[in-house]
């Protein structure tokens, strides 16, 4: 009877240990797939970072290099439409969280993968003051150059119609010193937003190379 009732508990424990692992390597596929997400989302603004950065370049060239007020305004005004806005990262958090209120952070057995998984959803904020300055600069630059674009000739573009606005030759494109600054510290900023997202970038790809390589060993 004593050894039936040792066999009991031994088969339980077994069943028991097997369903924690099958969670295990639930959470962690869960994981693996969330930061597979996060590193497309964070590809996609790096690359729009660059982009911006691009048509950034191209204003400030043009406003140092050309002696027309209506070229500066030309190529401000042409490359409007990604000047005026920006890419914000955030974590896909939703499988660690899952995870972190069911209490089960320690199903995850390699004290190694443990602490990578944690410390990168640790960094959760890492990147909120960097983003908010390029919200910010961004959203300033629009405030600041859309009453300067309302010129004769954009408003005969954009409304197909005469008017009696003030031409855009009339204004300082070239050397206005606010909307020059605007552009060199959104530029900035953007570079340091990059920086940023490319340390995001590499954790995730460790993390995932971590989390593939236990996998494998475990099947």
């Amino acid at each position: 009877m004593v050894i039936g009732i040792l066999l009991a508990l031994q088969i339980d424990a077994w069943n028991n240990k097997r369903i924690q692992k099958k969670k295990e390597l639930l959470y962690l596929k869960e994981i693996q797939v969330s930061l597979q997400d996060d590193l497309g989302r964070i590809g996609y603004s790096i690359e729009f970072n660059q982009t911006k950065n691009s048509a950034i370049e191209e204003c400030l060239s043009r406003m140092l290099q050309t002696d027309s007020n209506l070229e500066g305004m030309y190529e401000i005004t042409k490359n409007m439409p990604v000047l005026a806005e920006f890419t914000a990262f955030t974590q896909n958090r939703v499988a660690f969280d899952n995870m972190l209120s069911a209490e089960n952070i320690d199903l995850i057995s390699s004290d190694t993968l443990r602490t990578l998984i944690s410390k990168y959803y640790a960094q959760e904020n890492l990147l909120d003051g960097t983003q908010e300055r390029v919200k910010e600069l961004t959203r300033n630059f629009v405030d600041h150059i859309t009453p300067m674009l309302m010129t004769r000739e954009n408003i005969e573009q954009f409304r197909q119609t005469e008017n009696d606005f003030v031409s855009g030759s009339e204004l300082d494109f070239r050397t206005n010193r606010m909307v020059f600054g605007d552009l060199f510290s959104m530029q900035r900023n953007i570079d340091s937003h990059s920086l940023y997202l490319k340390k995001y970038q590499k954790d995730i790809e460790i993390i995932i190379a971590q989390i593939e390589q236990f996998l494998s060993s475990s099947n």
